[in-house]
């Protein structure tokens, strides 16, 4: 991973990642992305507001799952 300055400051590994529509988001999926949400309702929300369109439950979604190998 590079910061904003393109500089290395961790290594990830890939443990999942697959395509699902919205509506297979579930509530742990939602709370594992570190943000805090306590719904999926507010996952979507922010989401929507992010990417600024509506994302219905057949809007197609990388979900990623990933583990911190190294910190730099």
């Amino acid at each position: 991973m590079l910061d904003f300055d393109d500089q290395p400051v961790a290594v990830v590994e890939l443990t999942e990642v697959r395509v699902v529509p919205a509506g297979e988001i579930d509530l742990q999926f939602a709370r594992d992305e570190g943000e805090g949400f306590e719904s999926v309702e507010e996952w979507r929300e922010a989401h929507e507001r992010f990417f600024e369109q509506p994302i219905d439950a057949d809007t197609p979604i990388v979900a990623v799952r990933f583990r911190l190998v190294e910190r730099f």
